[in-house]
């Protein structure tokens, strides 16, 4: 199992994904015409920014990942903020995050690692399989809000974004996406809407290097790239 970011300890104030194009171009002719061409549709790139460290477990924390992943050699899961996904009718997204938050057992204890019962909002699965590499799909939506183009969701530990989308009914709909589906998909394959992430690695061996302002509060930044 690959190790989470935690993001209620370690909240960064700003966010990036964006796929980064892979890309080759040719020095221009004399007439001014280049050509470029593309390998693939691209890995994701990702970076956290301005951490907020300024108590004892963050320092910690942010220590203890590091040490971890060892630079490069390790990858590490990342979610991406929820902002903008699709919200339930009726919904502001503010209310779509409560119904999200973790639920304790009746008694306020979680469970054994600290975890709590989590419920979700959308609802979305393939309704054929899929194969590796593929940019479409038929999918099915047992419940939840529209979905548009723009949104993410993720596939294990994939990450993609939707291109297109046309609902064919109410509950049925064809999808593209990108990048590149990463690993072939069964029928009943679940489209996480509600917390999409992506496996990483950081995109430097010292990407998680510490500088502590009075050995005590710092605002780092964190670059990432997707593990393939």
């Amino acid at each position: 199992m690959t190790i989470r970011w935690p993001v209620h300890v370690l909240r960064p104030r700003d966010v990036l994904f964006e796929v980064s194009p892979r890309t080759l171009a040719a020095p221009a002719s004399v007439s001014g015409a280049t050509q470029t061409v593309a390998s693939d549709a691209g890995l994701w790139k990702a970076t956290y920014s301005n951490l907020i460290i300024r108590e004892r477990n963050h320092v910690l924390a942010f220590r203890a990942i590091a040490n971890l992943l060892e630079g490069r050699l390790g990858s590490i899961v990342i979610p991406l903020c929820r902002a903008y996904q699709p919200l339930p009718d009726g919904f502001t997204s503010t209310e779509t995050a409560a119904l999200l938050d973790g639920v304790p057992h009746w008694d306020d204890a979680p469970f054994g690692d600290d975890s709590e019962y989590e419920g979700g909002t959308m609802s979305v699965e393939l309704s054929s399989g899929i194969s590796a590499r593929a940019v479409s799909a038929n999918i099915v939506v047992n419940y939840g809000g529209t979905i548009e183009p723009g949104q993410h969701f993720s596939i294990g530990e994939r990450l993609y974004r939707v291109r297109t989308i046309t609902y064919t009914t109410p509950t049925t709909a064809a999808i593209t996406f990108r990048p590149p589906l990463r690993e072939a998909a069964a029928a009943g394959a679940i489209l996480d809407f509600d917390d999409p992430v992506v496996r990483v690695r950081l995109a430097s061996d010292d990407a998680m290097d510490l500088d502590l302002s009075g050995r005590r509060f710092a605002n780092p930044s964190v670059s990432f790239i997707e593990d393939v």
